[in-house]
C-alpha cells in the first residue's frame, strides 16, 4: 500500500531495500527512466525469488515479457536462461 503512494521515487532505492521490499515494487520500477547495475541485480534478485506477480521465471512466455516492459532490459542471462 505504501509503496503505491511512493511512485517513482522508488527510483533512488538503494538494491538492498529492493531486495527487501514487497514484489510489488516492481511496479515502481518500472516508471525509473535508468537504474544502476547494481538495482539491475537487485531486480534479478527478486525475480528469481518467485514471488512476484509474474511468477517464476521459468514459467514466463511473450505476454509476460511484454507485461514487464522496460524492466525486461534488466533481466541477467541467469534470470534469461530460465525463461
Amino acid at each position: 500500500e505504501q509503496l503505491s503512494s511512493l511512485g517513482a521515487l522508488v527510483c533512488d532505492m538503494e538494491p538492498e531495500t529492493i531486495t527487501a521490499s514487497d514484489p510489488s515494487v516492481l511496479e515502481n520500477l518500472k516508471l525509473c527512466p535508468a537504474l544502476t547495475g547494481a538495482q539491475w541485480d537487485a531486480l534479478n534478485t527478486v525475480f528469481l525469488q518467485g514471488g512476484t506477480a509474474y511468477g517464476d521465471p521459468s514459467s514466463w512466455d511473450l505476454q509476460t515479457l511484454q507485461n514487464l516492459g522496460p524492466l525486461v532490459l534488466a533481466l541477467n542471462q541467469t534470470t534469461l536462461s530460465l525463461v
